[in-house]
C-alpha cells in the first residue's frame, strides 16, 4: 500500500483545510495516508475526517498574530517585544519543522498546499518520492509565484491546479524554464451531497459564508443588501463565518440600522452550513478573489442560485451566467443590486436557476475527482 504524505499549515476552518481533509478522506481507501501539520489549532480538525488518517503535528507554539495586535494596539512596548521576538521564532520554526518533514520521508508521495511548501517540496524531496505540489491562493500569479513556477519547482513532478485556465497559464510560464513539472488540472470536490432536496418552500433569506476578512467584502454585501431591502422588506440576510472583520461588520450593520434584518452569525460547522442554505433562496457572494469558490459548489449542491462579482478564477468557474445564476462585472455595484432585486422578486426565475445549479454540482463529486488523483498516484 502506497503511503501518501499531506503537508498542511492547521487544520482548523478554512477552505484549504477543508480541501486537504476531503482528500486526505478518499485516499484513504487506497492508500496509507498521513496528514503533517504544522500546527495544532484548537478545534482541529474543524473537518470530519477517516479513522484511517494519522495526523502528525510539527510545532506546539501556535501563530501570535493576536497577542502581536493587542500589545500593539495597547502601546505595550515590553509585550510588543516579546510577541516580536515569539513571531520570528515562530515563522522560523516552521520552515525549519517542513523541511525537517519532508527529509524524512524516503518513499511513496508528498502533497503540499501552498507556494512557500512547494518551494521547500522541489528542494528537499528525496528523488523517489513523488512530489506533487498544489496552489489554493487566490492566483492571482504575483511575481513571487511566477518566479516559483519558473526557477523553484524544478523537481516537482506534478503542480495541480484548480481550473483548466489556470493549468494552462501556469504551464505557459513554465515553458522554457521548467520542463520537468506536470501541470494537471485537479478541482476541489464535494465528499458528500444533501439528501432529499427540495426546490420550493423555501424562506426568503440570502445566506453568505466565509471567513470575515476584508477578500471577502461583506461590508460590500451589507450594503447591497441594506440598499435593496427597502423594496423587499420581507428578505433577510446570514452572514456565516467569523474572522477579524467582525466588529467593523457589526458597526456598519448598526450604522445602517439592519440589525432586524441582517445576522452576522458566527462560524458554523458543515451540516450547520448545510442546514442554513436548505432554507434559504439565495446565495451571495462579492469577494475580490476566490481561487476555486468552493462555497460556491456547496451553494449549488443545495439548490442555491448564487451571485457573485466576475472576479479572477473562481466564480466564473462554476457559475454559468443566466443558467444557474449571475455573475457581475466587477465594480459594478448598481447591477449588482438589480441582480438581487431581479433573484428575490421572481420566485420562477429562483426555481429554474436552482434546478440548473443542483445539476451544476455534480461535475465536483467524490467519484469524478478521485479518479483522476488515483491515476495521477498509481499510474507513476
Amino acid at each position: 500500500m502506497k503511503k501518501v504524505h499531506i503537508i498542511a499549515l492547521h487544520l482548523a476552518y478554512g477552505g484549504i483545510e477543508k480541501a486537504i481533509c476531503s482528500m486526505a478522506n478518499i485516499f484513504a481507501g487506497r492508500y496509507e495516508v498521513e496528514i503533517i501539520s504544522v500546527y495544532d489549532m484548537p478545534d482541529a480538525p474543524a473537518f470530519p475526517l477517516d479513522g484511517r488518517v494519522k495526523v502528525r503535528y510539527l510545532l506546539k507554539d501556535r501563530p501570535n498574530a493576536k497577542e502581536w495586535k493587542a500589545a500593539f494596539k495597547s502601546f505595550n512596548i515590553p509585550a510588543l517585544i516579546k510577541e516580536s521576538f515569539r513571531s520570528v521564532k515562530i515563522l522560523r520554526d516552521k520552515k525549519r519543522s517542513v523541511i525537517e518533514a519532508i527529509k524524512s520521508i524516503d518513499e511513496g508521495v508528498i502533497i503540499t498546499t501552498r507556494h512557500e511548501d512547494n518551494v521547500l517540496l522541489s528542494r528537499y524531496g528525496a528523488e523517489n518520492v513523488l512530489k506533487i505540489a498544489q496552489l489554493h491562493h487566490d492566483h492571482a500569479f504575483k511575481k513571487l509565484y511566477v518566479k516559483g513556477f519558473k526557477e523553484q519547482y524544478g523537481r516537482i513532478d506534478i503542480l495541480a491546479m484548480l481550473t483548466p485556465s489556470l493549468r494552462d497559464e501556469t504551464a505557459a510560464m513554465m515553458q522554457g524554464h521548467n520542463s520537468h513539472t506536470g501541470v494537471v488540472y485537479v478541482p476541489n470536490f464535494l465528499e458528500r451531497y444533501p439528501e432529499n432536496v427540495c426546490l420550493g418552500g423555501r424562506e426568503k433569506l440570502v445566506v453568505s459564508v466565509g471567513r470575515l476578512d476584508a477578500v471577502k467584502r461583506f461590508d460590500l454585501l451589507i450594503r447591497h443588501f441594506a440598499a435593496v431591502h427597502g423594496e423587499h422588506p420581507d428578505w433577510k440576510l446570514r452572514i456565516i463565518g467569523e474572522g477579524n472583520e467582525r466588529e467593523k461588520l457589526t458597526a456598519l450593520i448598526h450604522e445602517l440600522d439592519a440589525e432586524a434584518y441582517i445576522t452576522l452569525t458566527g462560524r458554523k460547522n458543515s451540516f450547520e452550513i448545510e442546514e442554513e442554505m436548505l432554507r434559504a433562496s439565495l446565495f451571495a457572494l462579492c469577494s475580490s478573489s476566490e481561487g476555486f469558490g468552493f462555497v460556491l459548489v456547496e451553494a449549488q449542491s443545495c439548490a442555491l442560485p448564487c451571485l457573485a462579482y466576475d472576479v479572477r478564477v473562481g466564480p466564473g468557474f462554476i457559475i454559468t451566467d443566466g443558467e444557474d445564476g449571475y455573475l457581475v462585472p466587477e465594480g459594478d455595484s448598481a447591477a449588482y443590486e438589480e441582480k438581487l432585486k431581479l433573484l428575490m422578486t421572481d420566485s420562477d426565475l429562483r426555481a429554474a436557476l436552482a434546478a440548473k445549479s443542483l445539476e451544476a454540482s455534480k461535475r465536483f463529486s467524490k467519484e469524478n475527482v478521485s479518479s483522476i488523483w488515483y491515476s495521477l498516484i498509481d499510474e507513476q
